[in-house]
């Protein structure tokens, strides 16, 4: 189906215009490309400034994974390869910036800090 739509589109475009169309198109690609790496970068920024918490029996934030990144691997090798130990360690490896290193026992809730008792600290 989508490449019917795909097929149908490309005839749609005058022969003339095939190759402007094809450099916006790769243009729009790149920049969006640009743009997400610009945003793991400052999520990474932000988690090596500001620690992550960790909630007993529930787990611990190893990364935050921007959403273009999760869908594009997620459609290319399906969604079941974020559970897979091996891809998360070097897609880790390859985008650094994602992981989270900076953990606190505390919990912080709207400013106030909390003991792991639930007193305010």
């Amino acid at each position: 189906m989508a490449s019917e739509i795909i097929q149908s589109l490309a005839e749609a475009i005058p022969p003339h215009l095939r190759k402007e169309v094809e450099a916006e198109l790769l243009r729009g690609w790149r920049m969006n490309e640009i743009k997400a790496q610009h945003q793991a970068k400052s999520i990474a920024q932000f988690g090596h400034a500001n620690a992550a918490n960790t909630i007993d029996g529930v787990g611990t934030l190893v990364a935050k994974i921007p959403p273009d990144a999760f869908h594009y691997w997620g459609h290319r090798l399906g969604y079941k390869c974020w559970e897979d130990k091996q891809f998360l360690k070097e897609f880790l490896r390859d985008n650094p910036e994602v992981a989270v290193r900076n953990y606190t026992k505390k919990t912080t809730i709207q400013g106030a800090v909390l003991s792991a008792d639930g007193f305010v600290i």
